[in-house]
């Protein structure tokens, strides 16, 4: 995609950070007068083998014995951003140190019986070997207590000299940082939820507030006012942009781009107001407003081209799910089955005019577009069909008793093209032989109408969130 060097929240792209914590029982100091420095040293080891080079970064901490130490740590890993805690246990440390600090923390949590030994040999097998790997009982122990007090966590085993234990350690990390990224979404939303759709309006859950969600809800009046507050000067720079990122269609008189260049300034703006990457639009109360008369959809394409969460018809908790699939994945767009193919079991996706400009099988156009309810308006959208190759469908919704439930759908893009229909739209063929049972199974896991679409199907990320989070998770 062009390089777009419009005011668009963004963030600079660094590793994934991990802080490697190891307890040991204080009974071993007594017992094992050199534990402490011994573990400490295997812990550097085992950190400096997990690494990867400008993708992840593990911080090894200082082994802790007692609940205050225990405590006092976790105090200060709140000084920085971790995606993940690993708590590793090489020795045995008991649950009662340790469960305190971990139900407090908001760090996701992730479990190792870490281990000095790869290989199991019975003739050298001695009292020194157990110093350093006999961790395995002590996760028992913890997961279970982390278990009864419903506090989420993930487990591992392994060694680190395992190359696919490396790799797990790496998704698990992703996840976590999934996570952050929705605990961080700050999320604003424009124009309320479309009224009496609710599916989407899951923002009250237990699982939302339990992240610590809520959303900036932004009044018509506040977007007016940044609106009308655009200079022309300003205007002009977007309009020189606009032709690095789409192919402006005739039909679109000077007028018309000038509004459009305001609205999305003016979101941007809103979004910088809010130190948020984050928002969810409603169409209907922005297109029925004659101070503002556009749905924003060009503003919501460029918003998600640069790597921010996006919903439509006011889905603030659709938009984080968006936001956290282009920190995991890398990219992903806001959209929506439309249709079914049931001889050639295939869904076709779709929206307005809102979608990810960086997935674009070909340079985006910007047509005209228009909406006539209480009031007529008239307003731009961006035009694409998605590129072809791998995908994923996720999307996130709540359980009766407000817990969260995520769902997975893998599959391609076709190479079908669609000239007939404008707006973000592809032909998405499941992995699955039978669309008909795919979507009854979707819709018995409570699945909404509003999902995130992205190229990269890791699925086995997905079920990690969902461990770290407490979350249900059902791959279709």
């Amino acid at each position: 995609m062009p390089n777009d060097k419009t005011r668009i929240p963004t963030e600079s792209v660094s590793p994934l950070k991990i802080a490697l914590v190891t307890p040991v029982a204080d009974l071993y100091h007594r017992l094992w007068l050199d534990i402490g420095e011994s573990l400490y040293a295997l812990a550097g080891r085992m950190a400096q083998m997990l690494q990867i080079k400008g993708e992840l970064t593990v911080a090894c901490h200082r082994p802790v014995s007692t609940a205050t130490q225990f405590s006092a740590l976790f105090q200060d890993l709140t000084r920085d951003h971790w995606d993940l805690v690993i708590v590793a246990l090489a020795p045995y440390c008991p649950s009662g140190v340790q469960i305190q600090a971990l139900l407090e923390t908001p760090f996701p949590l992730l479990l190792w019986p870490m281990q000095e030994m790869l290989e199991l040999k019975p003739d050298q097998y001695d009292g020194e070997t157990i110093k350093l790997n006999h961790g395995v009982h002590a996760v028992q122990d913890l997961a279970h207590v982390l278990a009864r007090h419903g506090r989420a966590f993930g487990v591992i085993h392994g060694h680190v000299q395992q190359a696919d234990f490396r790799e797990s350690v790496h998704a698990w990390a992703r996840a976590g940082h999934m996570r952050r990224a929705m605990q961080q979404a700050r999320p604003v939303q424009l124009g309320g939820h479309f009224e009496h759709m609710l599916d989407l309006q899951i923002g009250d859950s237990a699982f939302v507030r339990d992240m610590g969600l809520a959303p900036t809800v932004v009044s018509l009046e506040t977007m007016a006012n940044l609106i009308s507050d655009i200079r022309e000067s300003d205007v002009q720079e977007q309009l020189t942009r606009y032709d690095s990122l789409f192919d402006v269609d005739s039909d679109i008189d000077p007028a018309l781009l000038a509004k459009t260049a305001r609205g999305d300034i003016a979101l941007h703006r809103l979004l910088e107001q809010h130190h948020s990457h984050t928002c969810a639009v409603n169409f209907l109360t922005l297109c029925n407003d004659a101070r503002i008369g556009d749905g924003l959809h060009v503003a919501a394409s460029r918003l998600m081209g640069a790597g921010g969460g996006y919903a439509g018809e006011g889905d603030w908790v659709t938009a984080v799910l968006v936001r956290a699939m282009q920190r995991g994945f890398g990219c992903a767009s806001f959209s929506e089955m439309f249709s079914v193919g049931y001889a050639d079991h295939r869904l076709l996706l779709k929206h307005w005019g809102e979608g990810n400009l960086h997935m674009a099988r070909t340079r985006a156009r910007m047509i005209r577009s228009q909406f006539e309810d209480r009031q007529k308006a008239e307003f731009a959208v961006a035009d694409f069909e998605f590129a072809p190759g791998p995908a994923m469908l996720v999307n996130l919704n709540a359980s009766p008793d407000g817990q969260g439930r995520l769902i997975s759908v893998t599959g391609r893009i076709t190479d079908d093209r669609l000239p007939r229909v404008e707006g973000p739209r592809a032909v998405f063929k499941p992995d699955v032989e039978d669309v008909r049972d795919l979507l009854n199974r979707y819709a018995y896991a409570g699945g909404t109408h509003h999902l995130a679409l992205a190229y990269e199907p890791y699925p086995d990320i997905l079920e990690k969130l969902c461990l770290l989070s407490g979350w249900q998770y059902t791959a279709l």
